[in-house]
């Protein structure tokens, strides 16, 4: 099995897992297809508790929490909902929706004082919502932060039987266990725990190599994670970070070092390992606390990637649960980005990728991510300022003076984008296949500016990077060939050569509406129209909603003597929103029809030297 594959069918087994956990512990608290007043009881029908009518007032709060939870702004509804709370402390609802709240806002404590009459409340025939699982799992996590292994242990076997919760019990179990530093009965409640499953071993063993140390013997603790890492040839960075730490606490500095040192070369586009390279302190001893967050962060990250309405929601919950235990963990503070920004709350997520320490492998990561919130939130010049000192900090990194040539290029700042990608390029020690998009989008930005001579010769490198006989560089060879192409046949050079490279973009890449327009724009500027209209009408029934496309079948439809169509067409690329420039010569065209001025000519033979495209391709990366 490869390394790719085998990991895989980790997460697929552990997704699995993960989702028992789930509805042991309860996902679903309250249904969050129902308006609140179904929720609360308060409907016409009447409430099925026998709950007293509170003042409007009240059910307003809860409402307007409702609203927020569903808008993901768990803050803004935790407000109302304390609000509520404090108007009417006993009223079983809005405890629930309080505890919920306060569990999705990252309030762990808060949550855990509610916990115990959530709990009472579960028993409760027709409550909706109540379940003790979550509750208990709180309750655990306070007592383990606090140091009390032995009183998170009735909470934690509360959680349901291990069939059900996979390898999050057991494994619990037998931390709670290291904490009590009863290590005969950690490693029995290991042993039982252990999976059949060969797959699930790998992830197994991780957590067993860890308890070898707690229990004193390094050696084995070492023999473990290599079989980890010596598995999976791209093996996680905790399990390296975990061997790493092994080995110095072990004294064996050197080789430590080297583990690190490799797996930094190999997997430099992810990491960043000098921090830890030049270190000579020894790093800390994880504790039980550190060992069960890592636990909880793997459901977390297990539930995320599940194909599950409102997943998102639960497994933030386990991610906040993990840092409540280990709040400086860099993994729990990156898999809460994603699933923040996967929220659509950006700021909070630029919070937790600011929370990655310095000095951390991943932080190099988190910066980069972090910079792409910015742009993504309307925030350009803070995003190329943070970019810019992460190009000067690191001259032999690429990744940062290419993200910020692709951001420059994303608001046309396309001078700026060009000595962006130079800087890139420069920094180049070995020219791979997989520097394609480089050179692809450093062409592109040089076509935008009239040098075409150094647009061309990128897009002609590019293209040499995407072999046709690359399964998986099908669309990415379209991409390329669909902008050199175009570009030739706008120029009227290369006009066959153009075309060839047309037609095969279209089939490496049939679905594309973009790429098919380009080829039939192309016949259109070689007058070739009625095969025009073929292409771009098929065009149209892939991307309908494309201005520039609808704009050329309407100019197709005009020469071929179908100018009622034509007008249509027109009139259609005005509603949908065009290019500020094309808004003009659109309205031209509707009071004047597709006069020579306002054509495109037909291509036959070269322009001046110095002549650029006209029409811009599609652009794609």
């Amino acid at each position: 099995m490869s390394a790719k594959a085998g990991r895989v069918l980790i997460i697929a087994s552990f997704v699995a897992l993960a989702l028992g956990a789930a509805a042991v512990i309860g996902v679903d608290l309250v249904r969050r297809d129902q308006p609140a007043s179904a929720q609360s009881g308060q409907g016409r029908g009447g409430d099925p508790q026998g709950r007293v009518r509170q003042p409007r007032s009240l059910d307003g709060l809860y409402l307007s929490a409702r609203v927020a939870e569903q808008a993901r702004d768990y803050e803004g509804g935790l407000a109302q909902a304390e609000l509520a709370l404090r108007r009417s402390p006993d009223d079983p609802y809005v405890q629930l929706l309080t505890f919920r709240l306060r569990l999705l806002a990252g309030k762990i404590s808060a949550a855990a004082e509610l916990a115990p009459k959530i709990i009472a409340m579960s028993s409760v025939d027709g409550m909706p919502g109540a379940n003790e699982g979550l509750p208990n799992l709180t309750l655990a996590v306070m007592a383990i932060r606090k140091g009390d292994f032995k009183a998170a242990e009735p909470y934690v076997a509360k959680l349901g039987d291990d069939a059900s919760t996979g390898l999050m019990r057991p494994i619990i179990e037998a931390w709670l266990k290291v904490g009590q530093k009863d290590f005969a009965a950690a490693r029995g409640r290991l042993e039982a725990a252990r999976p059949d499953d060969e797959v699930l071993m790998g992830l197994f063993r991780i957590y067993e190599g860890l308890f070898e140390e707690a229990a004193g013997d390094r050696d084995a603790a070492e023999r473990k994670l290599r079989e980890v890492v010596k598995q999976d040839e791209v093996a996680p960075l905790r399990t390296v970070l975990a061997l790493a730490g092994v080995l110095r606490r072990a004294g064996k500095t050197n080789e430590a070092r080297d583990l690190l040192r490799k797996y930094g070369e190999a997997n430099a586009d992810a990491v960043v390992m000098d921090n830890l390279v030049r270190n000579d302190s020894l790093p800390r001893q994880p504790t039980p606390a550190d060992v069960i967050a890592d636990v909880l962060l793997d459901i977390g990250s297990a539930i995320a990637g599940a194909q599950r309405e409102n997943a998102g929601d639960l497994a933030l919950v386990f991610v906040w649960l993990a840092l409540e235990l280990s709040p400086t963990s860099d993994n729990a503070h990156l898999v809460a980005a994603d699933l923040l920004e996967s929220g659509d709350r950006p700021d909070k997520a630029i919070a937790q990728l600011n929370a990655v320490d310095a000095a951390s492998p991943l932080q190099w990561r988190a910066r980069m991510k972090a910079a792409a919130l910015l742009a993504d939130t309307g925030k350009t010049e803070e995003s190329i300022k943070a970019l810019q000192a992460m190009v000067s900090e690191r001259p032999e990194r690429i990744d940062a003076a290419a993200a910020l040539g692709d951001l420059l290029r994303s608001k046309e700042r396309y001078a700026e984008a060009v000595k962006a990608y130079d800087t890139a390029v420069t920094r180049l020690r070995n020219v791979e296949d997989r520097h394609w998009a480089l050179f692809y989008a450093r062409g592109i930005a040089l076509e935008r500016i009239k040098d075409w001579p150094r647009a061309e010769a990128d897009f002609r490198r590019a293209l040499s990077m995407v072999p046709p006989d690359d399964e998986g560089k099908r669309r990415s060879r379209g991409f390329v060939l669909n902008y050199l192409g175009y570009s030739w046949i706008d120029q009227g050079v290369n006009l066959d050569e153009g075309l060839k490279l047309l037609t095969e973009a279209v089939e490496l890449v049939p679905n594309d509406g973009a790429i098919t327009d380009s080829l039939g724009w192309a016949y259109y500027r070689l007058g070739q129209y009625e095969r025009a209209v073929t292409l771009l009408e098929k065009a149209i029934q892939l991307k309908a909603d494309d201005a520039t496309i609808v704009e050329h079948l309407g100019d197709a439809y005009w020469h071929v003597g179908r100018q009622r169509e034509a007008r249509f067409q027109w009139e259609r690329a005005l509603r949908q929103k065009p290019e500020p420039d094309r808004v003009d010569p659109l309205n031209r065209k509707l009071a004047e029809g597709l006069t020579r001025e306002l054509d495109q000519p037909t291509v036959t033979k070269p322009p001046a030297a110095d002549t650029a495209p006209a029409e811009k391709p599609a652009e794609k990366k």
